[in-house]
């Protein structure tokens, strides 16, 4: 198979000729296959066909007209090592299995020992049915749970019990996706054909909680019709209660004698409604410290936490980094219609090194908004890593100086100094790919200067 190669002012473009599309079209506007919004480029300049078993490059009449290999052309046959350009842009026709080599994400460790090297890797489709051992375990669309050791613990204990209806507690932080291993549950269970009725109690207003949760009556007020409550609602299905600390302490003892006898009165009612449903809830807290300050009641807790599962922050499980990069990148590209072949080395070590106090959601959140930001068929880089993750993982490396010193008898300061320059050195030629006038200029130094520095520290641009 052939690829074009671009390289737009450090931006990488690949686009594979791939034979099931009819017909591939290069242009400045958004609507071509290959876009390439740069002086010079035509609304619609070219385009590349496969006729017979050759691909044929034609004009379409473009201003300034297409070039292959410094020659002007209407139409004619492309092949390995022509180079195509239209404006100021030259697309190199190469062979993909022989010019781009599928990035090993497994090799963490020697990704992070060559920070700097552009080595492009694909983002492969992968089977969420073949990655996993856990047959009984079925996943909600687009949830990729990971396989690090920490995740197959998770995992070995809800296929534990998924066909049972033990009440679970789920414990993990904020962007964990504990409402995500919730669905898994229920639909791996007996109760799959039921609903699965989540419900966020830390949203839910308090004077509308105890309605919202078990419904209302009819003419408890004026203007108030009957509802059910999801309490009613996941009738023969599973009830999720996220953060159901946030309720007041007479609200938890009325759910914890729904959930015993399974009978919900709603407001304004004598005559309960029989409900069988299989709880799941989840907190972000440790429910021992929220029960010593009184935020959920103890006898409640021991009836939710039949089974307890701990979700481990993403920190915790880098392990699992290639795999969420991977599935997510596939699933993005996907919703946006937008072809995005792979990130560069770089961008995978930087990733790793993140701490992602948000965890997966905030890494599906920095993905969303590189590909959003990308041109089709571009290589993710570092210019398109989030403000917000470059200057925490600079203030994280500062951090680690400031604390590696304090726990010293003594503090050398020229030496702590000198390490803290390096590092926002390193930082600003990260962030500016090797170009030290631009690096030099966003720490408002001279370039003679940042050179300087740099000698007498042992920085290399590209280390």
């Amino acid at each position: 198979m052939l690829t074009l190669i671009a390289d737009c002012f450090g931006r990488s473009i690949l686009f594979p000729l791939r034979e099931d599309f009819p017909e591939i079209r290069g242009g400045s506007l958004p609507d071509n296959t290959i876009y390439l919004p740069y002086k010079g480029v035509s609304r619609h300049h070219f385009s590349i066909k496969k006729e017979a078993s050759q691909w044929m490059l034609r004009d379409l009449a473009s201003k300034n007209g297409t070039m292959l290999n410094g020659k002007q052309i209407t139409e004619i046959a492309i092949k390995t090592g022509d180079v195509i350009q239209a404006g100021i842009i030259q697309l190199t026709v190469k062979s993909a299995q022989q010019e781009v080599q599928p990035l090993q994400f497994s090799e963490t460790q020697s990704l992070r020992r060559e920070p700097e090297t552009d080595r492009v890797g694909h983002v492969p489709f992968v089977d969420g049915e073949n990655i996993f051992s856990f047959q009984k375990l079925k996943f909600p669309d687009g949830f990729i749970p990971g396989k690090s050791a920490a995740m197959e613990n998770v995992l070995q204990k809800m296929q534990a019990i998924a066909d049972s209806d033990v009440n679970v507690l789920l414990i993990g932080e904020t962007g964990v996706g504990k409402e995500m291993f919730a669905q898994t549950l229920h639909q791996s269970g007996k109760r799959s054909n039921g609903a699965f009725v989540a419900v966020n109690c830390a949203a839910i207003p308090v004077d509308l909680a105890e309605a919202e949760l078990f419904g209302i009556g009819e003419k408890v007020a004026t203007n108030v019709s009957r509802r059910k409550g999801k309490m009613v609602l996941a009738h023969q299905g599973t009830l999720f209660l996220d953060e159901l600390s946030s309720l007041p302490e007479g609200l938890q003892s009325k759910i914890l004698r729904g959930i015993e006898d399974h009978a919900i009165y709603p407001v304004g009612e004598h005559q309960p409604h029989i409900s069988d449903f299989r709880l799941i809830s989840a907190t972000n807290l440790d429910p021992k410290d929220l029960i010593s300050k009184g935020k959920l009641r103890p006898d409640l807790y021991h009836r939710i936490a039949t089974v307890e599962i701990l979700i481990p922050p993403l920190r915790d499980r880098k392990g699992d980094l290639e795999l969420l990069i991977m599935g997510l990148l596939q699933n993005l590209s996907k919703k946006e219609s937008k072809y995005i072949p792979g990130i560069s080395q770089r961008l995978f070590a930087t990733l790793h090194d993140y701490s992602y106090p948000g965890n997966v959601r905030e890494l599906r959140n920095i993905l969303s908004s590189m590909v959003a930001l990308a041109h089709p068929g571009e290589v993710l880089d570092l210019h398109l890593l989030p403000e917000k993750v470059r200057d925490r993982n600079i203030e994280e490396d500062m951090e680690k100086v400031i604390q590696t010193d304090l726990t010293k008898a003594s503090i050398h300061l020229h030496e702590t100094v000198d390490e803290v320059t390096r590092k926002l050195i390193q930082h600003a030629l990260k962030l500016h790919q090797g170009n030290i006038t631009r690096a030099a200029n966003y720490l408002n130094v001279t370039p003679f200067g940042m050179r300087k520095m740099m000698k007498r520290l042992g920085i290399n641009k590209e280390s």
